[in-house]
């Protein structure tokens, strides 16, 4: 095996989310809570094209504020902090922001969540609204900023709205889930949603709540019902599950990345069933194998296998979706990661990955928080045939400019596609997901439209 790991000095770059939009994210996730941002309109413009995009909803044609909504971003309202304020205090504004928003919409949550700038200079939104009217329904979160990643900031503001809503004694009930793991700026987050629910219902388990995934604030109360905790994605759910064993004694399982193929899903399902003691069910079965035929029949007849293996890609996210895609597009399609591009960790070991990649022929070129120069040039060195990833790295692939590059997006921020049938990354329907979008791309550098 052989690796060349290159790393960004910087923790986290320009373009990639940050721990405040992962902590957007997880409360826009939750039907209840109004979120307003304690800080500059510039930490919202961003994070509203991630949130529009990942759950849109009416209100984005419909002026729900006056001055809130003066910057154009009405989803995401903030105090619009400036400099003098941060010197002279932000107080007036925090407080004219949060009696705008509650004239404008009938809260059950007000979340108020200080931007970086205003946690490093300790600014107390706590002491500023201790006597307001509202104080009673305001949630108080800090965020790390630009300092930590997305999902750093989905977990910590998860963990700190559990612990100020859910309930101390449950009624822990029997063959009962949660699913962590899920966030609204994920791509596919809806996809892979409905496909667990799938898989859950012909398990004959039951669904408590998916957090921050559309659920109720009612769910987040009773999050605590569940007897498992199910991690579907350990960047945005591994840290909240051990909180709430620690916390309130709730197992979890988790793997080390997304279950994405049919060997990673077999291996969730088998052990989601044994911690209930359960066999696995007839229809469980017969939908793995239905995935199964489906993909062989496509791969068979619409290319020789011999043109996959070796095939040069390109994966560019967070760890859990980047190794769990690698492992299957190595595994069982046979082709080469010549780049992982990875946002959100700081080092990777050889350990990792040393369970599925062996790859001598092709060494990958891991890129750990890179920047826009080290991800061209790694593209233009690899000559990726296919390339997953954001709007950001299809940019980068038209720069590079090699021929034939096709480009299939999985990631955010971006939303430049439109999935509305049941395309999941996970799960055994995840698999024909991703089979058809290698196919799709193989198939039309073989057969290019000329006019």
């Amino acid at each position: 095996m052989s690796l060349s790991n290159t790393s960004s000095n910087q923790p986290q770059n320009y373009g990639s989310p940050c721990s405040l939009a992962g902590a957007v994210c997880a409360l826009a996730g939750i039907d209840g809570i109004d979120i307003l941002v304690n800080g500059p309109s510039s930490c919202t413009g961003f994070t509203t094209g991630l949130v529009d995009g990942g759950h849109p909803i009416r209100e984005r044609s419909s002026p729900v504020f006056s001055r809130l909504a003066a910057d154009g971003h009405p989803r995401l309202p903030c105090s619009e902090i400036t400099d003098a304020d941060v010197i002279l205090g932000t107080g007036d504004k925090l407080i004219q922001a949060v009696d705008t928003l509650a004239e404008k919409r009938r809260c059950e949550r007000i979340a108020i969540i200080n931007s970086c700038s205003l946690s490093l200079i300790g600014e107390d939104a706590t002491n500023i609204l201790k006597d307001h009217a509202l104080a009673d329904r305001i949630l108080y979160l800090e965020s790390t900023g630009c300092s930590k990643s997305c999902a750093t900031g989905h977990n910590e503001a998860m963990i700190q709205l559990i612990g100020q809503l859910a309930r101390l004694q449950a009624a822990s009930q029997e063959k009962t889930v949660n699913l962590l793991g899920l966030s609204i700026g994920q791509y596919s987050w809806k996809h892979d949603l409905a496909e667990m629910q799938r898989l859950l219902t012909m398990a004959g388990i039951r669904l408590n709540t998916a957090l921050a995934a559309g659920c109720p604030l009612a769910a987040v109360h009773g999050i605590t019902d569940a007897a498992l905790n199910v991690v579907v994605n350990p960047d945005y759910g591994l840290d909240i599950a051990r909180f709430m064993e620690s916390r309130y004694g709730i197992p979890y399982i988790a793997a080390d990345r997304m279950p994405i193929g049919f060997a990673a899903t077999d291996q969730l399902m088998t052990d989601l069933l044994a911690a209930f003691d359960l066999a696995m069910p007839a229809a469980l079965e017969a939908e793995a194998r239905r995935c199964r035929r489906e993909a062989i029949l496509a791969l068979s007849h619409s290319l020789r296998s011999d043109l996959l293996r070796g095939l040069p890609v390109a994966i560019f996210g967070e760890w859990s979706f980047v190794a769990g895609l690698a492992c299957f597009l190595e595994q069982y399609l046979g082709c080469a990661p010549v780049i992982l591009g990875i946002e959100g960790k700081q080092e990777i070991t050889f350990d990792e990955i040393a369970d599925w990649h062996d790859n001598k022929a092709c060494p990958t070129e891991i890129l750990l928080n890179p920047d826009a120069g080290q991800k061209l040039a790694a593209i233009k060195a690899k000559r990726p045939v296919i390339l997953f990833g954001s709007a950001f790295e299809e940019y980068l692939l038209a720069q590079a400019g090699h021929a034939p590059a096709f480009y299939v997006q999985t990631t955010g921020p971006g939303f430049q596609r439109v999935n509305l049938v049941h395309r999941p990354y996970i799960g055994f329907a995840g698999v024909l997901t991703f089979v058809e979008a290698v196919l799709n791309c193989r198939l039309t550098e073989r057969y290019p439209y000329t006019g």
